[in-house]
C-alpha cells in the first residue's frame, strides 16, 4: 500500500474545476468554461468564477480574456482571432488601473461592463475615465435599476 498522498488535503470539487477554468482561460478555451460554467448551479459557479479570478490575479490578459468572455464577446475558439475585443481591452485597463473584475466592475452578457464601485471609478486618473467614457456609452442607473437589470440577467442565464 502507499503511503503517497497520506496526509495531505485532498482537492475538492471545486479545487479541481477552478484548476480546469484557470487552464481554459490560458488555454483560451471558451467552449470548455462553457462545459464548467453552463453546468454548475449558481452557487458553486460562483465559488468556481471567485476561485478562477483569485487564481489569475497576477495574469491580467487571462484575467481580461475571461472578461470578455462573461461579457459574450469571445463565445468561440474562432472569436480569439479576432483582433479587437473591447470589453477584453477595457478590462484590462481597468484591471491595471486598480479594479477589481466581479469586485468593482462587472462584466454582462450582450457586451457589457457595469460598474459597481462608482467611487473607485472616479478615482482612476482622468486620462482612464476620459478612455472609458469616449469608448462606450456611459449610463448611470440607480441602485433598484441597476437590481431589475440584474434579476432580468440571472432570468436569462437560468433558462
Amino acid at each position: 500500500m502507499s503511503g503517497k498522498g497520506f496526509g495531505q488535503p485532498q482537492p475538492t470539487k471545486i479545487d479541481k474545476l477552478v484548476e480546469s477554468a484557470v487552464r481554459y482561460c490560458h488555454k483560451r478555451h471558451p467552449e470548455s468554461l462553457d462545459q464548467i460554467f453552463d453546468n454548475l448551479p449558481v452557487k458553486l459557479n460562483q465559488q468556481v468564477l471567485d476561485g478562477t479570478v483569485a487564481a489569475l490575479k497576477k495574469d491580467i490578459d487571462s484575467l481580461s480574456w475571461l472578461c470578455g468572455y462573461f461579457a459574450s464577446e469571445i463565445n468561440s475558439t474562432s472569436d480569439n482571432d479576432k483582433p479587437y475585443h473591447p470589453i477584453t481591452l477595457l478590462s484590462k485597463l481597468l484591471i491595471k488601473s486598480g479594479m477589481q473584475p466581479f469586485v468593482d466592475f462587472m462584466p454582462y452578457i450582450g457586451c457589457r461592463i457595469s460598474i459597481l464601485n462608482n467611487d473607485k471609478f472616479e478615482a482612476l486618473p482622468p486620462r482612464v475615465q476620459a478612455a472609458v467614457k469616449e469608448a462606450f456609452d456611459v449610463v448611470e442607473t440607480s441602485g433598484e435599476e441597476a437590481q431589475r437589470i440584474n434579476e432580468a440577467l440571472l432570468r436569462e442565464l437560468e433558462v
